[in-house]
């Protein structure tokens, strides 16, 4: 039977550029070769102890059941689904080696990729609550996930859960080998940002995500003036600093909703906006993201051009959600709340 895994690569993604290039997972773990020798899950227990003496030993204990699972149940043939923190899509891969340690220090597998570059609004959200899961490894089990990720890796479409079950906010992880999506303690920073960004998507399409990004620059400071629906000639919004909007920074802003992802040529069409307007610089908005060709531009135009996908669109949100008028608090409905976070690991 093929199984579905979970596997984080580092605790900020700092191991994904290298395994969708080389495809070696390399976990965040930094551990000796001695572990290769390691038979069971008490056994990985024993190994870690001298290696963390100040650890808590639920920690470690959660720490043994997902190396153990790494190294003795992912088997050759099993999927494994990567959320990607660095470009927010989702890479899918068939594992093709036995336990490794990448480098000699990271434990691993190897897999051949499927899929690297599937949008997170691809995946129905009953499956992303388990893509949730707080742990490094984990396996994926609940509504038909191995059938459904193998076929979003063939045609990027979620056929959907067979029989639909309650997937719980917050499970206690299992006495022996644990780690399922079902039992284990679930990102609940995670699942509400999901949440907010399928809410965003439904309700704020087409001109109302312009007026949500111009609401936002306003909390920053901007005077604003948003194009009327229709033709823009590339720019959908102006902003600029000051009483009446005419002191620097001034900028261009073009905005780009629901499944539309950033190019080349909508990166110089705002390029040739920012001269034709004379603006200072210019903002590209583009909810789905951008194509590899613009992202590599970052640096080359970090003093022309920002680049905002849905990952910076809800962390410049959150920094100034207070300071946005009430009408647009009232359509985004949104409400803090405290949670207790999880214990490493």
């Amino acid at each position: 039977m093929t199984n579905v895994w979970l596997i984080r690569l580092g605790k900020y993604g700092e191991s994904e550029a290298r395994a969708l290039q080389d495809g070696q997972l390399a976990t965040g773990w930094e551990l000796s070769r001695e572990l290769e020798s390691c038979a069971s899950k008490e056994d990985i227990l024993t190994y870690l102890e001298p290696h963390y003496p100040g650890q808590k030993q639920g920690t470690l204990q959660n720490w043994a059941v997902q190396l153990n699972q790494l190294k003795h149940q992912v088997k050759q043939g099993d999927l494994v689904v990567v959320p990607l923190k660095t470009t927010k899509d989702i890479a899918i891969g068939k594992v093709t080696s036995d336990f490794l340690m990448v480098d000699g220090k990271h434990p691993g597998r190897a897999v051949t990729w499927l899929v690297t570059d599937l949008p997170r609004q691809a995946v129905k959200q009953d499956l992303l609550f388990s893509l949730g899961a707080s742990q490094t490894v984990c396996r994926v089990s609940r509504n038909n996930a191995a059938d459904r990720f193998a076929e979003l890796a063939r045609s990027r479409r979620d056929p959907g859960p067979s029989l639909a079950r309650h997937v719980p906010i917050q499970g206690k992880p299992s006495e022996d080998e644990g780690g399922d999506d079902a039992d284990v303690q679930l990102d609940l920073a995670e699942i509400a940002r999901q949440q907010i960004e399928e809410h965003i998507s439904a309700n704020f399409a087409g001109h109302e995500f312009t007026h949500l990004i111009a609401a936002i620059l306003e909390a920053q400071g901007y005077r604003t003036e948003v194009s009327l629906p229709g033709a823009d000639r590339g720019i959908d919004i102006v902003a600029g600093k000051g009483a009446l909007g005419f002191d620097s920074p001034r900028l261009v802003v073009q905005v780009k909703s629901g499944d539309i992802v950033g190019d080349q040529p909508t990166l110089q069409s705002l390029i040739g906006s920012v001269q034709d307007a004379h603006a200072d610089q210019g903002l590209l908005v583009c909810w789905s993201g951008f194509k590899s060709t613009v992202r590599s531009r970052i640096n080359e135009l970090y003093f022309r051009i920002r680049l905002w996908g849905r990952e910076e669109v809800l962390d410049e949100l959150f920094d100034v959600y207070d300071d946005l008028s009430d009408e647009m608090k009232a359509k985004l409905r949104l409400q803090r709340m405290w949670a207790v976070v999880p214990e490493e690991g």
